[in-house]
């Protein structure tokens, strides 16, 4: 067993406390994919572990398709389960990078779930970590982008590992020579057109300066028990200071917002305002920032109003958000805005406040409340969704859970219209 191969079985092992029946790989048939395959396929033979690779096939170049299919034949003589994977339509002419990359996740994504495979490994070694690091830097990152890559990381229920993130460019490159095993060059990987290729060509300059691939790596590894720290403390305050309302809105205590640091009120923002507006959307840490170091006593930002009240904090939906007012039908399921809806008589359901206002809750707030004609309401809220500390006597139930009640209680004669918010449902 070389000393790659070793340290490759070690850091499986610190990977994985129970090791998966399959797994994937993806291959662009350069080296350090390469050298990531032949690991792989050494550990999952011993340990009986069914490996698929997948190789993308970008199309961004006329050789791609070959070299694409002589990936496949290469893998397939070394007893490979391989499939390629096209990116068929239009190609982007900018931002072609980022594009390409989203595609590219996106197709081994698919390619994973159609074989019900929950890992797939990635070859990203040492010198991509700190390629990424400085371009990070470059781009102002916070704390969560100067961390860098993740050994382990989930991609929408996906989970991506990166066992090369501590071997070098040099161990994978003698690795493949030793085992006589040829790979492709790609030229984009020389293009001066992509960021990274620009801050490959710094690194001798940055290493003559002390500033070594493995020096960042020891200083992303930092940063991310950083990270971890601020994050346990992040879910305490929300556990502890965030109320959730079943009508759509959050609330922090004043006193709880203004003993925080403004570190934990920034990333509690970031979890609430996708929250909240329903939005699946990354809101920018330059924006939060400026709107926690301005002296406004009201702002909007990603879709919701924040307001700062002399009670706390009230996070709402933002009012042009508002989604129009949706007719009911007898017995019958919708969704709406961000709330499932279950109606036993034909209704119109729409935004707004209350016939009672309710004191020390602002109107903007009240404004932004699921409201129907109708008497006998239930209201609840879905677990999928807890960010902290729930309104008293509002049931939290899973979508389902809360569909088959709703139903049930129909057949029996009852008549209760179900408002159930849930922003994470899936349409």
């Amino acid at each position: 067993m070389s000393a790659l191969e070793k340290k490759f079985e070690d850091e499986m092992q610190a990977l994985f406390s129970e090791q998966p029946d399959k797994i994937a790989v993806a291959v662009s048939g350069g080296a350090d994919s390469l050298c990531l395959t032949l690991l792989l396929k050494k550990w999952a033979d011993k340990n009986r572990v069914k490996l698929y690779a997948f190789t993308v096939d970008h199309g961004l170049r006329s050789e791609s398709s070959k070299e694409a299919s002589a990936v496949h034949l290469q893998l397939k003589k070394l007893g490979f389960i391989h499939q390629v994977l096209k990116w068929s339509g239009k190609k982007p002419k900018t931002r072609v990078e980022e594009l390409a990359r989203q595609a590219r996740y996106d197709l081994l994504q698919k390619a994973c779930q159609k074989n019900k495979i929950q890992y797939l490994f990635l070859a990203h070694h040492i010198e991509d970590q700190c390629e990424t690091f400085w371009a990070r830097f470059a781009h102002k990152s916070g704390l969560d982008g100067l961390c860098a890559m993740q050994k382990k990381s989930d991609l929408n229920g996906l989970i991506l590992v990166r066992p090369l993130l501590d071997v070098s460019k040099k161990e994978i490159v003698e690795y493949l020579k030793k085992n006589k095993i040829s790979w492709v060059e790609d030229p984009m990987n020389y293009s001066p057109l992509y960021e990274r290729v620009l801050w490959r060509g710094h690194q001798k300059s940055l290493s003559e300066m002390g500033l070594t691939p493995a020096t960042i790596n020891v200083l992303t590894k930092r940063l991310t028990r950083v990270k971890q720290a601020v994050d346990f403390y992040t879910n305490a305050f929300i556990k502890n200071s965030v109320l959730l309302s079943p009508v759509g809105y959050a609330f922090i205590g004043k006193m709880a917002w203004e003993m925080a640091p403004m570190e934990i009120r920034l990333r509690t923002l970031l979890h609430l305002l996708p929250l909240i507006s329903g939005q699946d959307k990354i809101v920018s840490l330059e924006s939060v920032e400026k709107l926690l170091n301005s002296s406004l006593k009201s702002a909007t930002l990603a879709g919701c109003q924040i307001i700062f009240h002399k009670k706390g904090i009230f996070i709402a939906r933002e009012m042009r958000q508002i989604t129009k007012s949706m007719k009911l039908k007898k017995g019958k399921s919708a969704y709406w805005d961000r709330f499932f809806i279950f109606s036993p008589v034909a209704t119109t359901l729409s935004h707004q406040a209350p016939k009672k206002r309710i004191k020390d809750l602002p109107f903007l707030v009240q404004k932004t409340f699921p409201n129907a004609d109708y008497n006998k309401v239930h209201y609840s809220i879905d677990e999928s969704c807890f960010c902290g500390l729930y309104f008293p006597e509002v049931p939290v139930l899973g979508q389902k859970e809360l569909e088959k009640k709703a139903y049930l209680d129909y057949k029996k004669g009852n008549k209760t219209l179900f408002i159930h918010f849930n922003p994470r449902i899936q349409k």
